[in-house]
């Protein structure tokens, strides 16, 4: 066994006692074993069972058991009138010259019976304490009703009182305090959120990566080709991950290790490395775990990821489980969501999020173009939060979750546009359809039409209303041939300006045009989208992780202060768009301008290629940012930020275009 269950998984109370036949029960009313069975209570006695029929002491601990039956204790796995039955079946099973036993799937051979003592206080609070309240109150009633019945009670006071205008405000605003909190949610808290590190065995370059390619020997040319040019325009680095069992064809002479053992030794290498990371960062024990929530799309193995977890850390056996696949990499945020909804209808509970992507088993083989983009774009990574609805937690916790907002098309291009399916000869993969750029910009827009109206100021949504009239107003003038508006232009779309209220955008780095097209859409510049474009050329896509990525970026060189507030946007398979909003309530200064990767490469400003638009692939002479961007991520914090403390006006006007219009999402990959 684990050694933890030698330590958290055995109750403390707890007796373990072999049994004999049961017809020996009734010598027990000969027996006193009340004073013997409260010595027993919290001990353990374990013994064969042979050698229990020899005991002198055997109507004592037939006693200690009985009083345990009736103390409140039972008996798992069987009932007591069961166990001659059984005992015959066992005999009957030996071989009484050999000594051999037949054990078939009707074998059984009990080494020991484990009485366990009910918590009767747990019983109490689960069912019997609404009944309590319930009680208490028509008690209350009736005592008051009787007192009036029987003229005990003065209600003179009482109509004094009432005629106090005084007493009568105070008793609304406390039925409409009451009211308000009894729809009251708990807040829910990150208290810590940690990412993955690859060990240095598992990076690869470039090159690596297209001698893998090419050593895979199942791509023809022009596939070959293909996959160069999209690995040189995809905005990654020189430092990225690859799990063991593809690093293996690094030798032309190798052999690739895509078996159901590998992906599942990639993912307990990801899984565990995190979670003892932050139990061991928060301090918690990982019996403290009310609710575990993990999501890895394309690999959902039997027994699911999360048993693997219970497995290894020994988690407690009333912990609630879910294992989410299919939904994507926006499947952070779903489960984020998924964790906000049960911590707030379970006060007081902690929950454990893993996201993560297992790229062992998802190489494709084939030479469909739609199909050969995951190939260059994915990589290993993962994160890991602990959230809680404790209020003492929000002492210490580092994030309040604000809000989560989810977006979900159920047509059928949206469906099908990022859609695993086997090709021509076999070989599985992720097509994207052609309709992608459409669906993406959909999606976006819905989403943020839900999000708006929860975190712009009143200015930026006075001039979206103002804009709908304008646009309404003049288009039903021309409908109608009025001569005032007969040369009037419809106006365009407005397009508020998020920076105004959000100090820092994690867009998920799906790619360079994913982040390009989400910078044009909602009029973002070149440092507000540097977390992403960073973790982009860091890391690759991490698939859901990769908002994480770019959260640990900002707080290590965004200059990230509390109060402020930080939007993750999250696209996905189905199709789906998903947003959550954080704010800062503590800033781990240990982080500041240290690196995550030791490597010269991952640095800041230091990543060739990295910058978005059209232009030369070269390396920038100063970096990825220019010197008007290393200003922004300096201890000043962001432009938002620095205008909500000191009151200066907006630098940039917001972005005006028309809301017809779709983002510019994937357009190289289309």
């Amino acid at each position: 066994q684990h050694p933890c269950r030698a330590r958290t998984c055995t109750p403390r109370h707890r007796a373990s006692i072999a049994c004999p036949d049961s017809s020996l029960f009734h010598s027990l009313d000969r027996i006193g074993a009340m004073g013997f069975a409260k010595r027993m209570l919290g001990g353990r006695i374990s013994c064969d069972l042979e050698e229990f029929e020899e005991e002198e002491g055997m109507s004592v601990l037939l006693a200690a058991l009985a009083s345990l039956r009736m103390l409140g204790g039972k008996i798992a796995g069987f009932d007591l009138e069961e166990f001659g039955q059984h005992k015959l079946k066992r005999d009957s099973s030996v071989d009484r010259i050999s000594g051999r036993v037949d054990k078939d799937i009707y074998y059984w051979e009990p080494k020991s019976l484990r009485i366990r003592a009910i918590n009767w206080w747990h019983v109490f609070l689960a069912e019997y304490l609404t009944y309590v309240y319930n009680t208490a109150i028509a008690g209350a009633v009736l005592l008051i009703l009787s007192q009036i019945w029987y003229g005990h009670f003065d209600l003179s006071r009482f109509r004094v009182l009432l005629g106090d205008p005084i007493v009568l405000e105070v008793i609304c605003l406390v039925a409409v305090v009451m009211a308000y909190m009894s729809h009251w949610k708990p807040a829910v808290y990150c208290m810590e959120n940690v990412v993955y590190t690859p060990p240095q065995e598992w990076q690869v370059s470039q090159k690596d990566l297209v001698d893998i390619i090419s050593n895979l020997g199942c791509f023809s040319p022009d596939s070959l080709e293909f996959q160069k040019r999209i690995l040189d325009s995809s905005g990654t680095g020189e430092s990225t991950h690859w799990p063991p069992g593809i690093l293996t064809m690094k030798d032309s002479a190798g052999v690739l290790d895509a078996g159901i053992a590998s992906a599942r030794d990639e993912a307990k290498e990801v899984i565990f490395t995190l979670v003892r990371d932050v139990l061991q960062r928060t301090g918690v024990r990982p019996t403290a775990i009310d609710i575990l929530i993990i999501n890895c799309s394309l690999f959902c193995p039997t027994p699911s990821l999360c048993a693997l977890v219970c497995n290894e850390f020994c988690l407690r056996q009333d912990v609630r489980t879910y294992n989410l696949g299919g939904m994507g990499c926006s499947a952070n945020v779903i489960s984020v969501d998924l964790a906000k909804q049960l911590l707030q209808n379970q006060p007081g509970a902690r929950a454990l999020v893993i996201s993560t992507e297992n790229i062992t088993q998802n190489m494709y083989k084939g030479n469909e173009k739609g199909m050969l983009l995951q190939n260059t774009l994915f990589r290993c990574g993962g994160c890991a939060l602990l959230l809680s609805s404790r209020r003492v937690d929000a002492l210490r916790a580092k994030y309040k979750l604000l809000y989560t907002f989810r977006c979900q098309l159920s047509d059928n291009d949206s469906y099908k546009c990022v859609y695993q399916e086997e090709d021509a000869e076999g070989n599985c993969g992720v097509s994207l359809s052609k309709d992608i750029v459409k669906v993406a910009g959909r999606a976006m827009r819905q989403n943020f039409v839900m999000l708006g109206p929860y975190v712009l100021p009143i200015r930026e949504q006075a001039a979206v209303v103002f804009n709908q009239l304008a646009v309404r107003f003049v288009s039903l003038a021309r409908r109608r041939h009025w001569p005032i508006v007969e040369h009037w232009e419809i106006p365009k779309g407005y397009t508020p300006d998020f920076g105004k209220s959000i100090d820092h955008f994690c867009i998920h780095a799906g790619g360079r045009a994913v982040i390009e097209g989400v910078k044009k859409n909602l009029g973002l510049s070149d440092r507000q989208v540097a977390p992403s474009v960073q973790t982009l050329y860091d890391w690759g896509n991490t698939s859901s992780s990769s908002i994480w990525y770019e959260m640990d970026w900002v707080e290590r060189w965004a200059g990230l202060r509390r109060g402020e507030r930080i939007l993750q946007i999250a696209f996905g398979s189905g199709f789906k768009c998903n947003s959550a909003v954080w704010v800062a309530l503590r800033v781990d200064v240990t982080k500041r301008r240290r690196p995550l990767k030791q490597d010269a490469a991952a640095s800041p400003g230091a990543s060739p290629g990295a910058s978005l638009g059209a232009g030369s692939p070269e390396p920038p002479p100063q970096g990825l940012f220019g010197a008007a961007e290393r200003r922004y991520l300096g201890p000043c914090g962001s432009s938002a930020g620095r205008r909500r403390r000191t009151g200066q006006a907006a630098h940039t006007s917001p972005a005006r275009r028309s809301s017809e219009g779709s983002p510019s999402v994937l357009k190289h990959m289309s």
